[in-house]
């Protein structure tokens, strides 16, 4: 695409990364900078830092950025609308998905595909937005908004947890409860940051002691390096034994990146076919679940129940997902009877 180029129009002087993080809604703030860092956002032609800060009516050119605005990239995607009205979008999202643009991958999002149907339709786009997300990997429901009042009051009811979401896993093992609480504290696995860990209270309470947040020269607070603990804590229910697994419904009181993955592996029910907290050889999971777990290649997720107040009229909402055919398909092969070794 041809070179974009914006007037800066302000009332007060601001930092070039903040401006840029309102101007792009849907760009983060971490990655806003490392592009202006790259030199990919010029000032009257000019290579800046991202604390350089802006009086207003300079020119800045952002080619690569605006490429990736929703109107510029965004993609058909496929998905389930379960309600839809003029202040939100209730959607049963197919794993595979992700919810929003992330890294390289920012044109077949959920975002960008309700982009897509609201600009068909004629309607404003301008102010969706995410409330809350699930893993491109896990199926099932999850909130949009079409307004940003709707999303300010939904972001408040999901941190004071007046947002119910309830799901279905598969996971591996015989539990000898019929429910349970894991009530451990989750962080980032130093060794790997693409994963989270489950602290023990003693672990947990050594981390707090020795852990800070990293903090960059910009003064943005880089998520993958901070390895705080957080309190997490999940609710769970054996619904249905299947052989060497079990169908549990599984209740979140905090909401935790990966939490209900990290929680399950730790207290010895990992999700079947999970390919980063799941089942492995070494843990004697058996034969005919490893193999369920391979052929699902996603973890057995999926987000059943949803329900909220709706934003304007504080109506309760309550929504259902069934499960997808995928994990029915599963659900059905562990229970089968397993012939004799």
């Amino acid at each position: 695409m041809e070179t974009d180029r914006i007037i800066v129009r302000i009332r007060q002087r601001v930092r070039l990364d903040v401006f840029l993080t309102g101007h792009l809604a849907h760009v983060s703030r971490n990655r806003i900078q490392r592009h202006i860092a790259r030199g990919d956002v010029l000032v009257d032609g000019r290579r800046v830092r991202p604390s350089h800060v802006l009086s207003g009516g300079e020119v800045l050119t952002l080619s690569v950025l605006e490429s990736r605005r929703l109107e510029h990239a965004s993609l058909p995607v496929a998905f389930t609308v379960v309600h839809e009205d003029e202040d939100i979008v209730v959607v049963d999202k197919p794993a595979g998905v992700l919810v929003h643009p992330v890294g390289k991958e920012f044109q077949r999002t959920l975002l960008n595909g309700l982009h897509i149907r609201l600009r068909e339709r004629g309607e404003d786009a301008s102010e969706l937005g995410i409330v809350h997300r699930l893993d491109r990997l896990t199926s099932g429901l999850l909130v949009v908004c079409k307004r940003l009042e709707a999303r300010r009051a939904l972001s408040q009811a999901v941190e004071e947890r007046r947002v119910h979401r309830a799901y279905l896993a598969v996971a591996s093992g015989r539990p000898a409860a019929a429910r349970g609480v894991v009530d451990l504290a989750i962080r980032r696995d130093p060794a790997r940051p693409t994963r989270m860990q489950a602290l023990d209270p003693a672990s947990a309470a050594a981390a707090r002691r020795s852990a800070r947040a990293t903090v960059s020269k910009s003064g943005y607070s880089d998520p993958r390096l901070d390895l705080r603990p957080r309190r997490a804590r999940t609710r769970w229910a054996a619904l249905r034994h299947l052989g060497g697994a079990v169908l549990l419904r599984v209740e979140l009181e905090t909401g935790r990146t990966h939490q209900i993955r990290a929680h399950l592996q730790a207290v010895g029910m990992p999700l079947i076919g999970d390919p980063i907290y799941g089942p492995s050889v070494e843990a004697r999971i058996e034969d005919a679940v490893l193999q369920a777990g391979a052929a699902l290649g996603r973890p057995a997720l999926h987000a059943a129940v949803l329900a909220f107040n709706h934003p304007r009229s504080g109506q309760r909402m309550l929504f259902r997902a069934p499960l997808p055919d995928d994990l029915r398909r599963l659900v059905a092969r562990l229970a089968l009877p397993q012939a004799p070794a």
